[in-house]
């Protein structure tokens, strides 16, 4: 008879697997599932090593944007994390990946309670670069609803953990970045922009490819919002360039292909746009990403079938899941472009729709603080 492995052993391996997890090392996280999944058929039972488990695979899940997948597992451990005698670290993972789940899903006030609930257990997690991704993950939500000063303050912390661990480049080049995307929406241009350039170069000194890619992005974004089209142009290019396996972060490539066609649609370069548009409407049909559906058809009713009621409806869509960055940030570039077209009319409707979306912005951090 075969010797059951010890599932303290097996509970290394898997802490092992989401080490690989955290560094966002996607060829290692793969190798270290087989292997993982080889050594549970050999364990002897225990139920939190099985819920362990599962858990990790819900957060591995995410990484390869699995995401229906990684939602079925959360709702499958939900009864058994928050109501049965689980340990505290399993119960911080629970939330903290339901909040990844839904921050993933651009839900990010639900996002936040659920950090909330996973921040009441990390005093009992010694592992410091836990904290720093616990940091970070808020951070990046609380910037989802502009809220900057949080965001910084978190992404502050995360930055300084991440320095002291040299396998965790690839976190602090997020960090970095977004620390630079939040002092960019506080007006600190020069500074996001040198910021962004600075991860890109750690992100290529240390063969980060995908961090390159994002940092192309985040660049491009700047440098759209500040009319330099060319410029953005260049760099959602350098972006898409950049020999990296995008099926493996298809939201990723979505995004950057939505605002290509966004800048080549502002220069007037409108068959370019329609491909590029019509690239990313594929990759959100293939996702079922809902807003960025909602997105790329307001992008057509604005620069290809000008027709302000379906864009109105398509808006409202995004009022609805009270997308207000979203809806502010659609109905200022239509107003710019209805403003360059000389239809004053449509423009001071849509900026002033943008000024009010604006205005409900700080009611997010109210009702995300709310329990």
């Amino acid at each position: 008879m075969t010797e059951k492995l010890a599932s303290s052993e097996v509970a290394n391996r898997l802490n092992e697997w989401y080490d690989a997890i955290k560094r966002h090392d996607i060829n290692a996280s793969t190798k270290l599932k087989t292997e993982v999944r080889k050594a549970l058929d050999d364990m002897e039972e225990n139920q939190n090593v099985l819920l362990y488990y599962n858990l990790i695979d819900s957060r591995y899940r995410q990484v390869i944007e699995q995401f229906d997948e990684s939602k079925n597992i959360l709702e499958s451990v939900k009864e058994q994390t928050e109501h049965t005698e689980t340990d505290q670290l399993l119960k911080y993972y629970y939330y903290f990946f339901s909040g990844l789940y839904e921050y993933y899903r651009r839900n990010y006030i639900k996002a936040i309670r659920f950090y909330r609930q996973a921040e009441t257990f990390l005093d009992s997690i010694p592992d410091e670069i836990e904290h720093a991704e616990f940091h970070l993950q808020i951070a990046s939500a609380y910037y989802g609803i502009d809220q900057h000063f949080f965001s910084l303050s978190h992404a502050d912390k995360s930055l300084d953990i991440y320095k002291r661990h040299e396998n965790y480049v690839n976190r602090q080049v997020s960090s970095t970045m977004l620390i630079a995307a939040n002092k960019f929406e506080l007006n600190q241009h020069e500074s996001a922009i040198s910021l962004h350039q600075e991860a890109i170069e750690l992100a290529s000194k240390n063969n980060h490819t995908f961090s390159e890619v994002i940092g192309h992005f985040n660049l491009g974004v700047c440098h759209e919002y500040l009319d330099n089209l060319d410029v953005a142009r260049e760099h959602f290019e350098s972006a898409l360039d950049i020999d990296c396996n995008q099926d493996d972060k298809k939201d990723t490539y979505l995004a950057i292909k939505y605002m290509l066609a966004r800048v080549l649609f502002k220069m007037d370069l409108l068959e370019e746009g329609k491909e590029w548009m019509e690239a990313a409407k594929s990759l959100a049909e293939e996702t079922s990403e809902e807003t960025y559906k909602t997105k790329i058809s307001i992008l057509n009713y604005i620069y290809l079938e000008a027709n302000d009621s379906l864009l109105d409806e398509e808006i409202e869509t995004l009022r609805i899941r009270k997308l207000w960055h979203d809806v502010s940030d659609s109905t200022a570039n239509a107003a710019r472009h209805f403003k360059k077209k000389e239809m004053y009319k449509l423009a001071t409707k849509y900026f002033n729709e943008a000024l009010l979306a604006k205005e409900n912005i700080p009611s997010l951090h109210e009702e995300a603080e709310r329990t």
